[in-house]
């Protein structure tokens, strides 16, 4: 199990995270989302032992990370950018992590590779920066780590690539009963594989559930008003965002129940009509919620 406990991480006087803790099990997808600046890389800087916390500790399997070499094994590490030999080919690349990593699976990165089909002769300085993503999510899941973290790794790649990648992930998880911690901008795509979600705002876990519970915290309507809604419904402090075409008003509401169903129809509704909601739309509408 992958434990970050209490961690704090600042730089000079910049607190960057503050009291934050994390728990992603074997055979979990943990997603971590944000607005830019939220501390997403800072954490995973410090859950693959990158960075040392200035307080609080992150841990595998009750091992800590930092300065831990046999821990580190055990992690398969995508950063937002990926950065490798210059001059060596592809091979030469899989060549050197064979030599690293005792556990690396050559077969399993080829049978990756028959899916992505990276030039294997090509130098990594004339690779384009989706090639470079795929080629380091090939390289760290071919070493078979127990845990895989993921710092925007659809970055570069386009929908097909995209969808391939995520279909590997799921089936590595599934297959190996590893661990995944994934910060992605590109919530659609974590919507389809997440088991659960951290939400961070400025350094602080603001809020840390299962996906599903994560998506029933709002809830989505279609309303009709034949007449057009007036003042009354605007004013209802549970729609946080509200928008129509012609009879037709689009919201999305909190603490929904029987009572403000039953509040919309004497407010002149025909029709309250439950829908479902993105985690994409339900992001967008609690970063607006705190602006207001």
């Amino acid at each position: 199990m992958l434990e970050v406990k209490n961690v704090y991480k600042g730089y000079n006087k910049n607190q960057v995270l503050k009291d934050v803790s994390i728990t992603v099990m074997p055979g979990e997808i943990h997603g971590l989302i944000g607005e830019n600046s939220a501390g997403k890389t800072t954490l995973i800087k410090c859950v693959t032992g990158i960075y040392k916390t200035d307080k609080g500790t992150v841990l595998y399997d009750e091992k800590p990370v930092y300065d831990n070499p046999e821990v580190k094994e055990k992690i398969g590490y995508v950063a937002d950018y990926n950065e490798y030999i210059k001059y060596y080919t592809v091979s030469q690349m899989v060549y050197l992590y064979e030599k690293f990593y005792p556990a690396f699976n050559k077969e399993k990165f080829n049978e990756f590779n028959a899916v992505f089909k990276l030039p294997v002769d090509k130098r990594i300085m004339t690779l384009s920066k989706g090639q470079k993503m795929r080629l380091a999510f090939m390289l760290e899941t071919a070493k078979e780590p127990d845990y895989l973290i993921l710092d925007e790794p659809t970055s570069g790649l386009d929908p097909v690539a995209k969808a391939k990648f995520f279909e590997l992930l799921i089936n590595e998880v599934e297959q190996r009963e590893i661990g995944v911690l994934i910060s992605s901008h590109h919530l659609d795509g974590l919507e389809k594989i997440c088991d659960s979600v951290t939400m961070m705002h400025e350094g602080e876990v603001e809020r840390q559930m299962s996906m599903e519970n994560m998506k029933s915290e709002l809830v989505k309507l279609n309303v009709v008003f034949e007449g057009g809604a007036g003042k009354a419904v605007y004013d209802l402090p549970q729609i946080l965002r509200i928008s129509n075409v012609g009879s037709i008003y689009t919201m999305v509401v909190k603490e929904y129940d029987e009572a403000f169903d039953k509040k919309l129809r004497e407010l002149g509704a025909s029709l309250v009509e439950p829908v479902d909601i993105s985690l994409e739309e339900l992001f967008v509408v609690l970063e607006e919620a705190k602006e207001d």
